[in-house]
């Protein structure tokens, strides 16, 4: 009976302890340590960014490419190779990142360059593409009349041609042909509208033509008259027995100058001035130089004391001066302002019609003649707000609204696709292929018509799955536009 029981003891005991056991093992309040987790493999760092600085015209001669990289704090930049059509033509490792292009090797036409970033770890950015014009054998078209002859004289007399010009060289081809007007002399000048200057190019009357006058055979510019050339400061003048210094005139205008005459006079000064006065600007703005060249030149005013450019409509006067002009030496009606360079909002501001010339002479401080600045037929229409960056849409949208989804915290989506952070927005949306369709961008540089993303947040035909936000509510057109303008700009973090 003793021995029953002590078996059945001990069956009871190793059944309790089987049982504890058990439940300690399956997590049923046991003190056995918590399985150790694998730490997250360390974070990528996001790709830097490449721009080209695009040019504001065609290009000629020695061309320096500019490129800007932007890259993360932890990333270094080891080189920006420099391509034209594929090929590369240049490589530098240092900020700025610049090389030198020779277009004397190559013809006139369009070039695709690109840049391409190599980091630290190898890995490579290339930049967006964008095309040079090389222009260097430009056929430009001039045109010659009184109006152009300062001080002003009466004549009826034109001329008009085409004059061919090797920037590589100097060389120079081309004449013009004048009518109601027996020529004595013709010639290219250095001056810029409003100003006189020295013959740098010969012309010969035609053999067969009276009417046409060419340049010489072997005409060549110096290397500083093809820079003079470029700037507007060249003209041909046509000389008469009535007019020996000059009876028609046309400046010479690369496609990057533009020349406008303004009158002046006592009327236009407000109020009005009491001694009758007039002249004449003759306005030189170089587009791809953003440099103003002005000459005013007056009829003969009393003790005139200066002369400035200010910011006003017609018929509104502006105390403030924008550029003062010089008094030409040793000519007291002569004022100008050469290559000057001016800011993108002051060249609005010109081509708005916002500047007036005034003179000032001692009689009268506040303004002798004046004369406003008629560059455009009408002013334009206000330029277009400025581009929101990345910053500003990850505060407005991508954060507050994108993020709750798109978190980074997944292997598919939305978690996949990680907008956080501005860093983090930028590396998962541009230049990445969609997900859900692979052979689509998300965002392509300068092409919002083309990113995936435009495509779905306007819910547009074709995207896989649903309109963004999902669900709701959608972002306004408004919003969206922000989002094209961003993209536009370049897409830049």
């Amino acid at each position: 009976m003793k021995t029953t029981c002590c078996m059945a003891r001990t069956f009871a005991l190793a059944l309790l302890y089987v049982l504890l056991f058990t439940a300690c093992d399956s997590g049923g309040g046991g003190s056995n340590p918590p399985a150790q987790q694998t730490p997250p493999p360390p974070s990528t760092p996001a790709l830097p960014t490449v721009t080209i600085a695009a040019p504001t015209g065609s290009v000629n001669r020695i061309v320096a490419l500019s490129a800007s990289v932007s890259a993360p704090s932890d990333v270094t930049i080891t080189s920006v190779e420099f391509m034209v059509d594929g090929t590369v033509i240049g490589t530098t490792d240092t900020d700025p990142y610049t090389v030198e292009w020779d277009t004397s090797t190559v013809s006139d036409g369009d070039y695709v360059v690109i840049a391409r970033a190599t980091d630290s770890s190898g890995r490579t950015t290339t930049s967006s593409p964008v095309t040079f014009t090389v222009l260097n054998h430009p056929v430009i078209r001039v045109e010659l009349s009184a109006a152009e002859v300062l001080p002003a004289i009466e004549s009826s007399a034109t001329g008009a041609g085409e004059l061919a010009f090797d920037l590589l060289t100097g060389a120079v081809t081309g004449g013009v042909t004048i009518e109601g007007l027996a020529a004595t002399l013709a010639h290219i000048h250095r001056g810029f509208a409003g100003a006189n200057g020295p013959v740098v190019v010969d012309f010969v009357q035609d053999p067969t033509d009276p009417t046409r006058w060419n340049a010489v055979e072997g005409a060549m510019l110096s290397a500083e008259d093809i820079d003079n050339l470029l700037a507007g400061a060249l003209y041909v003048n046509v000389h008469s027995a009535a007019h020996p210094t000059g009876e028609i005139r046309g400046q010479i205008k690369p496609e990057n100058i533009s020349v406008v005459f303004s009158p002046m006079s006592n009327e236009q000064v407000v109020s009005a001035a009491p001694d009758a006065a007039s002249g004449t600007i003759a306005t030189t703005i170089d587009a791809n130089a953003s440099a103003v060249t002005i000459h005013a030149i007056t009829s003969a005013l009393v003790e005139p004391m200066e002369a400035h450019v200010h910011r006003a409509a017609a018929g509104e006067n502006a105390p403030d001066v924008v550029l003062a002009l010089t008094q030409a030496q040793d000519e007291p009606t002569h004022w100008l302002i050469e290559r000057q360079t001016v800011t993108a909002e002051q060249l609005a501001d010109l081509t708005a019609n916002l500047w007036y010339v005034d003179v000032h002479t001692t009689g009268l401080p506040a303004g002798a003649v004046r004369g406003q600045i008629i560059v455009s037929a009408s002013p334009p229409p206000p330029p277009p707000p400025a581009a929101p960056t990345l910053a500003e849409l990850q505060s407005t949208i991508f954060g507050p609204v994108c993020s709750g989804c798109h978190n980074g915290l997944g292997d598919v989506l939305p978690g996949a696709m990680n907008l956080s952070s501005t860093d983090e927005t930028f590396a998962a949306l541009v230049n990445v292929p969609s997900a859900q369709q692979p052979g689509r961008i998300r965002v392509i540089p300068n092409d919002s018509a083309n990113s995936y993303l435009i495509h779905k947040l306007e819910g547009a035909p074709g995207i896989t799955g649903s309109r963004m936000p999902l669900g709701g509510p959608f972002l306004d057109q408004a919003t969206i536009d922000g989002v094209k303008a961003w993209i536009d700009a370049g897409a830049q973090n």
